[in-house]
Parts: C-alpha cells; structure tokens; sequence
C-alpha cells in the first residue's frame, strides 16, 4: 500500500503522542484492529457517508470504539480523523505506524513467499538468514502461492529476494535463446 504524505504525518504524531506515554504498541494494536474491523464490515460506508450528519457519525464509532475498548488516545486520533473526512488515509497510517514502531523496536517485516507451507525449521533458518542481511528482528509473514513450482520468493526492507524455480527457468530460458 502507498502511503501520502498525509498518512506520513498523521502516523508520525500518533506514534510520538503514544510514545510519550509508553503505549506506542498497544495504540499500534489498537489501530491495526480498528481499522481491520472497518474495512471488513458495514461500518467503512457508514462512517465516511456524507449524507449522514457527522454528529451521528461520531456516536456510532464511540459505540465501536466502547465495544473494541480502545485508549482514549486511540479514540481521540481516529475521532479527529472522522471529523475531517480522512478515516481513507487509515491503510496508510496504519502501514506507516508499523514501520515507525518496528524502527523503534529494532524490527523488520519479511513476506516468504513459497510453493507450499514451510517447516518450522525452515521458517526459523530463513528468519535467521533475514536477521543476519538485515541486523533486525524479522517479523516474517509467510505466503503460500503454488504457482511458483519450488524455491523461495523473499521481501525484506524493499528488496525482493527470488530464489524460485520459475525465475531460475526464465533465466535458463534466456540463457539459452542467447545462445550461451
């Protein structure tokens, strides 16, 4: 997902606010669970309608956010991002928390992208392996995508890693249609 500047700067000042008081990963969680709930419901066209009154509006995330039992400072950031008609810049400041929090905590997302489920063993080689380029803890979200034949396809900190049979053969392909 690309973020906007906006999304930038909104994510920025809540992780400095949730940093100042100690819940930097506890307002992430929060966030990232609101903002799942939203874009996987009715509540996404309901709160972003224009045609209901922005009053009405706020009382329905106030009953969401009692029921997810959100922080106040949750609550507050993304009541001000209803009020200014902005909750659509949420995948990008959720996107860009992640990554403030993970600098912070000295962490880095990995997608492993295989042919069928790896062993833990592997999962653990391949974590390691990351931490070693990397010299972060690896957060590692494994993909399972069986059209890849064999092999490994590795996100890690922008750069794609693609060790698969697929890509090998393509290169052996050109290889030989260039005559070595």
């Amino acid at each position: 997902m690309t973020e906007g500047s906006l999304a930038r700067r909104y994510s920025k000042a809540l992780f400095q606010l949730a940093r100042e008081t100690g819940q930097e990963e506890a307002v992430g969680a929060e966030v990232e669970q609101f903002h799942a709930d939203y874009s996987s419901s009715d509540l996404q066209p309901v709160l972003t309608n224009p045609a209901f009154p922005v009053e009405t509006r706020k009382q329905i995330f106030a009953q969401v956010a009692r029921s997810e039992q959100l922080s106040s400072l949750t609550v507050r950031f993304l009541s001000m991002l209803l009020e200014r008609d902005r909750l659509g810049h949420l995948p990008g400041i959720v996107s860009c928390y992640r990554r403030l929090l993970n600098d912070a905590k000295g962490r880095v997302d990995a997608k492993v992208v295989s042919a069928t489920t790896l062993d833990a063993a592997m999962v653990e080689r391949v974590r390691g392996q990351l931490q070693a380029i990397s010299g972060k803890q690896v957060i590692l979200q494994q993909v399972v995508e069986a059209d890849l034949l064999g092999g490994l396809q590795v996100e890690l900190e922008g750069k794609i890693y693609d060790g698969s049979l697929r890509t090998q053969l393509e290169k052996m392909k050109q290889r030989i249609t260039r005559g070595y």
